[in-house]
């Protein structure tokens, strides 16, 4: 069998791994690459920060589309969800929204976002990403919180920011997406153990080292359920 000399370097370019399609002619200088998976980061503050991490794990292999406003809680994601994530229509979405919910007001004991309609809104996330995209669904866990930095940055507030209500309401969402077939990126568990090395004396967002560690676990993440990689 005779290959012809387009057909050998359409092998070639295979082999090596390059994504190409033929533009439906035989001459190999019509070969063009084809566009890489999209893929929507949605968070708070944490989020913005591991961004470029992300970006650049995945340059070639992904193209990260990560919104400008700070996600803050679930409320304000889910009422966002459609300029942030819809409207893109990516293969891919990791989301994540806690710290904010999890605001805990000094005057009444409650919280910005009650632990029931935290769930009802992470439902209803997840269920307009399906119904109105064709997007895997990621979620990630709240990254820990150093109680006695977070408490001392905060003086004079009128809220709390806890340890316990991150845990409170990082359980609530891991049985949601569990409920829903969600996969986890469990940050909080990748950055507990080690917090007080991988936050800024804020207790809250992470330093050089914790936003690097983070970032190459979402990068690593979001590449196992690229469409390529299924």
């Amino acid at each position: 069998m005779t290959i012809q000399p387009v057909a050998l370097f359409a092998l070639l370019l295979a082999a090596a791994g390059g994504a190409f399609v033929a533009s439906g002619s035989v001459d190999a200088a019509e070969l063009i690459p084809l566009e890489p998976p999209s893929v929507v980061i949605i968070g708070d503050s944490i989020r913005l920060s591991y961004a470029d991490e992300v970006t650049a794990a995945l340059r070639g292999k992904a193209r990260i589309v990560s919104p400008r406003p700070n996600g803050g809680d679930s409320k304000n994601v889910l009422a966002n969800i459609k300029n942030w994530a819809i409207d893109e229509q990516p293969n891919v979405v990791h989301f994540n929204c806690g710290i904010h919910d999890t605001k805990k007001f000094t005057a009444t004991g409650e919280f910005q976002v009650s632990p029931e309609q935290y769930e009802a809104n992470l439902r209803a996330i997840v269920a307009r990403l399906r119904d109105e995209t064709n997007a895997v669904v990621l979620f990630a866990t709240t990254t820990p919180i150093v109680d006695e930095w977070a408490a001392k940055a905060r003086v004079g507030r009128d809220y709390a920011l806890l340890e316990a209500s991150v845990e409170q309401y990082n359980a609530i969402a891991e049985r949601v997406m569990k409920e829903l077939k969600v996969p986890v990126n469990d940050l909080h568990a990748l950055t507990v153990k080690d917090a007080p090395k991988l936050i800024n004396s804020d207790g809250v967002h992470m330093n050089a080292e914790g936003q690097k560690l983070i970032g190459q676990a979402v990068a690593d993440f979001i590449e196992k359920h690229l469409p390529a990689a299924n």
